[in-house]
């Protein structure tokens, strides 16, 4: 199902308020990545085509807000 704007929103608020629990939960680098990608990628699958690059411009700002820099294979 195909998601609003504010529904997006609100999805990468609530992922951006977790990543510091996914951090402690999810210690090791590769695990860590692991689950923030499961949960991004579930935000990307909601999302429309024309609103794609959006939510990922989102998802980037998230990273850079809390210093946190994908392995180089997934950028």
């Amino acid at each position: 199902m195909v998601a609003t704007h504010v529904e997006l929103q609100r999805l990468i608020s609530t992922l951006d308020a977790d990543v510091p629990e996914l951090l402690r939960t999810h210690p090791a680098p590769d695990a860590f990545w692991q689950a923030f990608n499961a949960r991004a990628q579930q935000i990307q699958d909601r999302a429309a085509d024309t609103d794609h690059g959006w939510v990922c411009d989102r998802l980037d700002a998230l990273l850079e807000r809390s210093h946190l820099v994908p392995p180089a294979d997934q950028i």
